[in-house]
């Protein structure tokens, strides 16, 4: 989310745009640590946003209920009483323990693997993919998708067909 403690101030203000739209939630993402995982947390909360990292939020839109979870709350949901669960987490590798706890759509903050793509291979990226394993855009397995963004940011501003995107879903 966050690359310095500077950012705090946008983060607010795109709290208070997207809070018109729509309910806010949030996770940690490794960048997080270094600002202060407690001072991004409290400045979701300050405006009115919700701190999902690790617990479940439910709402109900039309006649659907839904229920997001953050990366720490997997396996919280005992019961079925929703019509869609999404899990929420910043690294994709959290594939691997979730693809089978009964989520529907699990979201990852960006990829992980590289921001240079020399070519696809299957569903996997190259070659990021040689070093990482989760180097996807999407994935499924059984009912469960995977859908990883390619990212808006850059610690290291070099993106080769790896254009920047925010990923919008319809659930």
């Amino acid at each position: 989310m966050l690359n310095g403690r500077s950012e705090l101030g946008k983060l607010t203000e795109l709290i208070d745009c997207l809070r018109d739209f729509a309910p806010v939630m949030a996770v940690g993402g490794n960048h997080d640590y270094a600002v202060g995982i407690a001072q991004v947390s409290d400045a979701i909360k300050a405006n009115e946003g919700q701190w999902i990292h690790d617990s479940t939020a439910t709402f109900t839109h039309g006649d659907r209920t839904i229920t997001i979870s953050g990366p720490d709350a997997i396996g919280c949901v005992e019961s079925r009483v929703d019509d869609v669960r999404i899990l929420c987490a910043h690294n994709p590798r959290i594939w691997k323990n979730s693809r089978r706890q009964g989520y529907d759509l699990v979201l990852a903050g960006h990829l992980h693997g590289c921001q240079f793509v020399a070519f696809e291979f299957g569903d996997r990226l190259y070659p990021g993919a040689l070093f990482y394993p989760y180097c996807y855009l999407s994935h499924q397995c059984g009912t469960t998708k995977l859908v990883v963004s390619r990212g808006v940011s850059d610690l290291v501003p070099i993106r080769w067909r790896c254009p920047r995107e925010v990923v919008l879903c319809y659930v």
